[in-house]
């Protein structure tokens, strides 16, 4: 107690350096504090269900690695094993078109699950009841529930709700219940607004390449993931058995809930955002421990009355340490408000613009570590000038007492690698910045084969139970394509399949000129996209041999199929690939088409990874369409036809509706909406460690400066001209930059590497940024030298000598 008293005596005559202290370290730690709050949310913060450490997600892990959900036949053999699980539930998060009386038709997100999820989960509707057994069965599922968000948001909570009748994809359905809010959970569910009992469509039924549909489960008591997992492992060999070249390499995993929700990159991203968050903080504490070595320079006659006095060496450490903790403490209350605010920032300007949806709280765990960061900070920067300061020499330092205290080259040296560090830390902060931002620049504008900058794109899913023949869905497609290519300001128009966006599906095994499938071949793999003729005149790919497919192209006409040019390079190089023939297996399914047309290849716009494959075919639509499509228009501009596609889509049916209406830009920004989040946070890290950096240095030359006056003085006397002097302050910093450069160089290179490793796409480590970010901080480093140097030259010789 009487050290804290004599702290706060002593902090109460230095005001200045309390008030600097704390809002230094309050920024530090309000930075690492908020970052605490991300990570919790998203990786530690428990499902707001009964027991959530009992939930777990079961996962396929393919051969390189991938985690994958379940096609329907999948999900049949894994329900069919022997698992130590109390319950285990299908959910496949879907989209329905949602039309009343009055609205026009809506989509809106849904989860269409088994009848097990009130028991896996351990919920129950807060209004009606949930959905049986009996309702997941292949036509009885014409009940929903609603999610308490959207019941509130549309209903405005009334009771009377249920019995209303909704139609739903075109399909009468009666509002049974509605969820509780733990169902809100956007990290679990996404922004779902319907439950609906899952009846599988017949391209789910059919088809093993329709992996759509996640398996959730709930352990028994005192089973473990492990177990799970292992029980699962003969499940895993038999299908490698059956399908080697499907399932070569898979094995299961089994993760708890909140973990299995966030994909290992983003989590790889959320921690090393922690990392350089750290960063920030001992750039602080780099520039509070050069401040506290002034601070215990000018106080080195009062260290050395208290140890002539007989305290000893510890007891002046420790003293010391206890004044810099309580500065530290306050630091931390105040960096809890600056967390709070930074929090809010995040979710109101970032998380909400990116799509993230994330609630960031300063719960107990976070303050928790959060205190016993303010305690590491105050140790961290008050350890070594203690030290130092507890060398004190009794007579030099009393006999010395009316002129102001010296110091020895440790200070100096201690001071001077405190500034080097500051610099190393800022050139990695700043070019983690530039990296992320030249990155993403690239990806936007990197030449992806074709026409990014005019197209808008929509989703459009239709109900099988409507449309279950293929006759009848290109029909659908057709009119649509018809009335999309009539709007005003479009071009073009074309329906397919996928886009090359982030990737193609349909990926299978190919055979060319009359090779036999084989389950015991590792054939090569391409990916199917199923288009219509105004496809590649829409998405501005050129022909480079062959010709396009007929418009009026029907399913009887002889199979024909358009290759892009990597794969005819692949399997006839030097020749025309016209005129052969590959074979597809489709599941089983084996269909063997002539070429007709070679395309330029293309690439993925949005893709932050390499391709699998880079061989593409592409079959008329006419001849596979799916149960989901594609909707393209090309306009100059693009943005401004989202309304006008809407109202072209329900003229051709009203009960449907598109989503996920946006332009290329607009879907990379969509879809790696956390990686900007992380640029955009990487961004303030830098500018703060930069400014941080800049003050340190301005910090050190200064007192250089102040303790220098007598030697600068003796130089001007003695003929040196102010020149000479600016630039010997100058050599001195500039030093210091130098050999931070050379360290920060390695450490920007280190987080290249792993940025490069985690995102390959970004290309890691990129020169240009690494030359401009170290010229910002030469630049920034350079005015922080000039200052105090300048102020060296304005030295008066006569009145040093005189003081001398």
């Amino acid at each position: 107690m009487t050290s804290l008293v004599a702290a706060f005596r002593s902090l109460r005559r230095s005001p200045g350096y309390v008030v600097v202290a704390v809002i230094t370290l309050a920024l530090g730690i309000g930075v690492n504090a908020s970052m605490f709050s991300l990570i919790d949310a998203v990786m530690f913060r428990t499902a707001p269900f009964p027991h959530p450490e009992q939930l777990v997600r079961i996962l396929a892990a393919t051969r390189n690695g991938d985690l994958r959900e379940f096609a329907e036949a999948e999900v049949r053999e894994v329900h069919s094993q022997t698992l130590p699980l109390k319950a285990l539930t299908t959910l496949w998060p879907t989209f329905y078109s949602v039309a009343e009386r009055g609205r026009p038709a809506e989509r809106f997100g849904a989860v269409a699950a088994s009848a097990d999820l009130f028991d896996t989960f351990g919920i129950h509707p807060v209004l009606g009841r949930p959905f049986t057994a009996e309702e997941t069965k292949q036509g009885k599922n014409q009940v929903v529930l609603l999610s308490y968000r959207f019941w509130q948001q549309r209903y405005d909570g009334r009771p009377d709700v249920l019995g209303r009748t909704l139609r739903l994809d075109g399909q009468a359905v009666t509002i049974i219940g509605v969820m509780p809010p733990s169902c809100d959970d956007p990290a679990l569910w996404g922004d779902a607004s319907l439950w609906r009992p899952l009846n599988y469509t017949h391209d789910q039924l059919t088809s093993r390449d329709y992996k759509a549909f996640d398996l959730v489960g709930r352990l028994a008591p005192g089973a473990t993931s492990d177990q799970v997992a292992a029980a699962l492992g003969s499940l895993a060999s038999d299908q490698a058995r059956k399908f080697p070249q499907r399932y070569a390499g898979l094995h299961y995993r089994v993760l708890p809930l909140r973990e299995a929700m966030t994909d290992a990159r983003t989590r790889r991203m959320y921690w090393m955002l922690l990392g350089l968050a750290g960063f920030v903080l001992l750039i602080a504490c780099a520039n509070l421990a050069n401040l506290q070595l002034v601070r215990a320079t000018s106080g080195l006659r009062d260290l050395a009355i208290r140890a002539a006095l007989g305290a000893t060496r510890a007891r002046l450490i420790a003293q010391q340490l206890v004044e810099c903790t309580v500065v530290a403490l306050g630091g931390g209350v105040v960096g809890i408000g600056v967390a709070a605010a930074l929090n809010r920032f995040l979710e109101t300007n970032l998380f909400a613009a990116s799509g993230a949806n994330l609630s960031l709280a300063l719960s107990a765990p976070v303050l928790a570590l959060t205190t016993a960061l303010s305690l590491a900070a105050g140790v961290a920067f008050g350890i070594v000038p203690a030290w130092l300061a507890s060398r004190v020499d009794l007579n030099s330092s009393l006999k010395q007492g009316s002129r102001g205290s010296t110091v020895g080259r440790g200070h100096h040296r201690v001071r001077n690698a405190l500034v080097v560090a500051q610099v190393a830390l800022a050139l990695v902060l700043l070019a983690g910045a530039g990296f992320m931002e030249r990155g993403f620049s690239r990806l936007l504008e990197r030449r992806t084969g074709w026409d990014t900058d005019a197209i808008l794109t929509a989703g459009l899913p239709i109900p099988e139970s409507r449309f279950e023949s293929e006759p009848s869905r290109y029909a659908l497609f057709h009119k649509i394509e018809q009335r999309l290519a009539a709007m005003p300001g479009v071009e073009d128009a074309a329906v397919c399949s996928s886009l090359p966006l982030e990737s193609y599906t349909g990926e299978r095994p190919i055979y060319v000129d009359g090779q036999t499938p084989s389950p015991n071949i590792q054939a090569p793999r391409a990916t199917h996209v199923m288009v219509t003729a105004s496809y590649f005149r829409t998405l501005g790919i050129p022909f480079l041999e062959g010709r396009n497919f007929p418009p009026d192209l029907k399913q009887s006409d002889p199979l024909t199929i358009i290759v892009n040019e990597a794969l005819a390079h692949r399997f006839w190089p030097g020749q025309s690939a016209l005129g052969h023939k590959i074979t597809s297996d489709d599941s089983g399914y084996i269909t063997t088409a002539q070429i007709v047309g070679v395309v330029r290849d293309v690439d993925m716009a949005a893709s932050l990874s390499r391709p699998t494959t880079r061989l593409q075919i592409y079959k008329p639509l006419v001849d596979e369409p799916w149960a989901w499509a594609n909707l393209v228009v090309r306009g100059h501009a693009p943005a401004s036809l989202a309304d006008e596609m809407r109202r072209a889509v329900a003229e051709v049916d009203p009960d449907l509706a598109v989503d996920q209406i946006q332009t290329v830009p607009q879907f990379i920004d969509a879809q790696h909406g956390n990686l900007l989040l992380v640029g955009e946070v990487l961004r303030g890290f830098a500018v703060f460690g930069l400014i941080l950096a800049a003050v340190g240095l301005y910090s050190v030359i200064s007192h250089t400066v102040v303790q220098r006056t007598g030697e600068f003085g003796i130089r001007l006397a003695l003929g040196a001209r102010p020149a000479d002097v600016l630039a010997l302050v100058l050599r001195h910093g500039l030093r210091l930059v130098a050999v931070g450069l050379v360290l920060g160089l390695v450490g920007a290179g280190v987080l290249g590497r792993f940025l490069g490793a985690l995102l390959p796409r970004l290309d890691g480590v990129d020169l240009g940024s690494l030359a401009a970010v170290s010229a910002v901080l030469v630049a920034t480093t350079l005015v922080a030298c000039w200052v105090p140097a300048r102020r060296a030259t304005r030295v008066d010789p006569n009145a040093t000598l005189r003081s001398e």
